[in-house]
C-alpha cells in the first residue's frame, strides 16, 4: 500500500511518465509473482496510465506536450489596445507584436519578458461579424527569402483551461510570395473557429494528421488534435503547397506565431507563449 500510494505522489508530479514508469521494466517471469502482481492491479486502479504509442504519435505528444516552464513575472514590454492599433517591440531578429487589424470593442493587453516568453490578456466580446479580431503574434521578418531556407519552428501555446464561449486558434502564419497575396496558416490549436475557403482533403505531416483549406490566395492547414508545443516542420509544409501549385512564388518576407482571437465571450482569458526558434539552413 505504501509503494501504491509512493506511484500516486510520483503520478501527481508528472514523473510517472519519463522513460516508463520510473524506470520500472516489468517482465512475464516477475508479473507471475503474486506480491507483484498484486502491486500492479493495486497501481492500474489507482493510477490512470496512459496508453504509449510510439515517440512520434500524435496521440501521445498530443496528450503530453505541455511546452517549456517559464514565467514572466516582470515584464520588459507593457502594451494595451483598444482601437485597431498595436504596438510591438523588437527582442533581437525576433519581434512581438499587439497585432490589432480588425478589433471591435476588444481589450488586449500584451505583456513580454523575451520574444519566447510573452503572454496576452484577452477581453472580447463577442463580435458583429463574427470575424477574427486581432492576431497577437510573434513573428520574423524576411527581406523577400526562398521558402527553401526555412526549416522548422519550435512553439509552445498556453490556452485558457476554462473559456466557455471562447472562439479562436492558435496558428502558425506564413506569408508567401509579394504582400498579403497568398497566406499560409498552420493551426496548432481550434476552439470554434473556421478556416475560410473549402475543405478539399487530409495531409499527414511530421506524425500528425491536418485537414487542408483552401481558396486562391489562402491555404489553412488544421492539425485533428491540438498541439501545444513541438517543432513544426515547416519545410513540409512549404513542400505540399508546392507540389499543388499554390506557392508560384516560393519565397516569403514574414514568419509569425500567435493567436487568432474572435471572442473570449466578453470575460478576459490569458494566452501563453513560452518557445519560439525557427530553423534556418
Amino acid at each position: 500500500m505504501a509503494l501504491a500510494l509512493q506511484f500516486e505522489a510520483w503520478f501527481l508530479r508528472g514523473e510517472l511518465f519519463q522513460g516508463g514508469i520510473m524506470g520500472f521494466r516489468f517482465s512475464r517471469r516477475r508479473l507471475l509473482l503474486v506480491g507483484v502482481a498484486v502491486l500492479v492491479v493495486g497501481v492500474l486502479v489507482a493510477v490512470p496510465i496512459v496508453v504509449r504509442t510510439n515517440k512520434d504519435s500524435p496521440v501521445e505528444t498530443a496528450a503530453a506536450a505541455i511546452g517549456p516552464s517559464k514565467s514572466c513575472p516582470n515584464p520588459s514590454f507593457v502594451t494595451t489596445s483598444r482601437n485597431n492599433q498595436g504596438e510591438g517591440r523588437d527582442f533581437g531578429q525576433y519581434y512581438v507584436h499587439n497585432n490589432m487589424w480588425n478589433n471591435q470593442d476588444g481589450v488586449y493587453t500584451m505583456s513580454a519578458c523575451n520574444y519566447d516568453n510573452w503572454y496576452e490578456d484577452v477581453t472580447q466580446p463577442k463580435p458583429g461579424d463574427n470575424g477574427v479580431q486581432a492576431y497577437p503574434n510573434v513573428h520574423k521578418d524576411y527581406d523577400d527569402v526562398p521558402l527553401s531556407r526555412i526549416k522548422s519552428a519550435k512553439f509552445a501555446a498556453t490556452t485558457p483551461a476554462d473559456c466557455a464561449g471562447c472562439v479562436y486558434d492558435v496558428a502558425f502564419d506564413v506569408w508567401i510570395g509579394d504582400g498579403l497575396k497568398n497566406e499560409l496558416m498552420i493551426w496548432t490549436e481550434n476552439k470554434g473557429q473556421t478556416p475560410g475557403g473549402d475543405k478539399i482533403g487530409t495531409v499527414s505531416i511530421g506524425g500528425f494528421t491536418y485537414d487542408v483549406w483552401h481558396e486562391d490566395g489562402y491555404t489553412a492547414y488544421v492539425s485533428q488534435v491540438t498541439q501545444k508545443s513541438g517543432t513544426m516542420p515547416l519545410a513540409s509544409f512549404f513542400d505540399d503547397m508546392t507540389r499543388r501549385g499554390w506557392a508560384p512564388k516560393p519565397t516569403t518576407w514574414q514568419v509569425d506565431f500567435g493567436v487568432e482571437i474572435v471572442s473570449t465571450a466578453g470575460a478576459t482569458r490569458r494566452f501563453t507563449f513560452t518557445d519560439f526558434a525557427i530553423e534556418e539552413s
